[in-house]
């Protein structure tokens, strides 16, 4: 019996000893196998990376073709300058993914309807898209109904040059007659002073339920605003500017029924208005604050009444730099 046992066992620790053996066979087989894949993988992971199609082809992308380079939300910005200033732009051979595109979109911005620029990467073919934020114009300048607009006025005070109009149809900017100057220097636009303006006209057409054609402002003590039916003389744009505004809702109505043509409103007071007709004849419709004493302002003694004058009798105020405006056939110093 002990003999059996013993070649008995002799023989299991064998197969043990087999098992074992291709045991660690394999798992050499297998660490092998993973090492082949891996290496492998790195391989065909550069090999790929470095396909053409994970790079902008520069060539391309200098002659602005669509495969490459889209751009979008340009409504006023021409697509050439946003070209030009693509080709100014350094930007590195690398793949898509790495492509750092902040000096791209630093230099897109300094077109001056551009508020912001968007590049977005995308991979496999490599493109761009820029995506533009455009600023959008609230007036369009020029010195006089008869020329074309020089600028654009956007509402932050940024200036549009003529290298961008005319403007898209779809772009509705009132026209600002002003000439540029203002005691000989530069006029001035800020951000208060235009959103002032964009108020008072958004205003004047809440009131009077016609839109505003255009504003003369080639006098900032006597500014014009001229409506669909009626031209108004609304003086200086000052604190008393909005309450001057709201008297057109109940001075139109009266300005209808008015024999004769009238030429201007005149809503220079903030107590009293006056209708003046083309004739030099004058309408006052008075309020019940009595006119200050210092005012020069038409005399007259009746709430509503009609006079003939043979000449004017308000002595226009006169601006530092002496501009003239026409209106109809009136010239105002």
């Amino acid at each position: 019996m002990g003999l059996l046992y013993q070649k008995r066992r002799l023989k299991v620790n064998k197969i043990k000893r087999q098992i074992a053996a291709t045991r660690a066979n394999l798992q050499r087989i297998r660490i092998l196998l993973s090492l082949i894949m891996i290496i492998a993988i790195c391989y065909g992971g550069i090999k790929i990376l470095k396909l053409p199609q994970w790079y902008i082809d520069s060539a391309k992308l200098s002659a602005a073709d669509p495969s490459v380079i889209k751009i979008q939300g340009n409504v006023i910005t021409p697509d050439y300058k946003i070209i030009n200033m693509i080709r100014q732009t350094q930007l590195p051979y690398t793949q898509i993914f790495r492509l750092n595109t902040k000096e791209l979109e630093n230099n897109i911005s300094q077109l001056q309807p551009v508020k912001k620029v968007y590049v977005r990467r995308f991979w496999f073919p490599a493109r761009l898209t820029i995506a533009l934020d455009e600023r959008t114009p609230a007036f369009l300048l020029a010195p006089n109904l008869e020329s074309e607009p020089n600028s654009a006025l956007c509402s932050d005070g940024t200036l549009i040059d003529h290298d961008y109009l005319p403007l898209n149809p779809s772009i509705k900017a009132k026209k600002l007659l002003t000439y540029g100057v203002r005691d000989g220097l530069d006029e001035v636009w800020d951000k208060k002073r235009v959103e002032e303006i964009i108020k008072l006209t958004k205003a004047i057409e809440a009131y009077s339920g016609q839109e505003v054609q255009y504003i003369d402002l080639r006098n900032n003590s006597d500014v014009y605003i001229m409506l669909k039916e009626y031209l108004i003389r609304f003086g200086e744009i000052n604190d008393t500017a909005m309450k001057r505004a709201k008297w057109i809702a109940s001075i139109l109505p009266q300005a209808r029924s008015v024999e004769g043509k009238i030429k201007y409103i005149d809503l220079r007071w903030d107590d009293s208005q006056y209708f003046r007709l083309e004739g030099a004849k004058e309408i006052k419709n008075e309020k019940t604050e009595k006119p200050k004493p210092q005012e020069q302002k038409p005399q007259t003694q009746q709430p509503i009444i009609k006079e003939q004058h043979t000449q004017e009798q308000k002595q226009e105020p006169n601006t530092n730099n002496q501009q003239r405006h026409t209106h109809g056939d009136e010239i105002l110093d």
